[in-house]
């Protein structure tokens, strides 16, 4: 029997299916918006790489897009969402997206900064967060843009829904002298750096 993951692969490789994403139609404009300038982009949480494509689709033709994901095998030792996201984003692996197989803290020499954008939708945990804000909030360049997924309860979500990702915005992040709040879009936050 053929499991959930490896069928949905194949719908999207017979273009059945699209990649799935956790971002909105509106979030994923909200983050085009930001782009232009941004020439070294990363995504922290790949997925099924959806919005690595929109990225590239949309960043300046001299962009590029580092997708940060560890993409963890499932019981085949197969990690779909990589072979998807892989797929999905094949025109633009040769120049513009480099996938990066690794925690998004443990990427040191894999991605050169400073970066000029950073969407991170990764681990939702509040150490996960914490993690990613204390490395990544450094590796920003003056005047560059932070998007965090995740950080603001919209009403689709049940009431007493929390992540760490919202706590850590709302007691911390959202505080933090360096940086400037700019945008809120369903879940999206988009901050940028003093």
């Amino acid at each position: 029997m053929i499991g959930r993951s490896a069928l949905h692969y194949t719908k999207v490789m017979l273009g059945i299916d699209e990649p799935q994403t956790q971002t909105t139609a509106a979030e994923r404009e909200l983050l085009a918006s930001f782009l232009p300038g941004a020439k070294r982009i990363v995504e922290i949480g790949v997925f099924e790489g959806r919005t690595t494509r929109m990225l590239a689709e949309r960043a300046d033709a001299d962009a590029v897009i580092y997708g940060i994901d560890p993409f963890f095998a499932g019981r085949f030792g197969i990690s779909w969402g990589e072979r998807i996201a892989r797929s999905y984003n094949g025109k633009y692996l040769a120049n513009k997206v480099r996938f990066v197989s690794k925690l998004s803290t443990e990427v040191d020499g894999d991605v050169p900064t400073p970066v000029d954008f950073v969407f991170v939708d990764g681990d939702h945990s509040l150490d996960g967060i914490k993690a990613d804000w204390a490395y990544w909030s450094e590796r920003l360049a003056p005047g560059g843009i932070v998007a965090l997924h995740d950080t603001v309860l919209t009403p689709e979500k049940p009431p007493g829904y929390t992540l760490g990702s919202i706590e850590y915005f709302r007691d911390f992040i959202r505080h933090d002298p360096r940086f400037e709040i700019l945008n809120q879009q369903d879940s999206l936050t988009v901050l940028k750096k003093r």
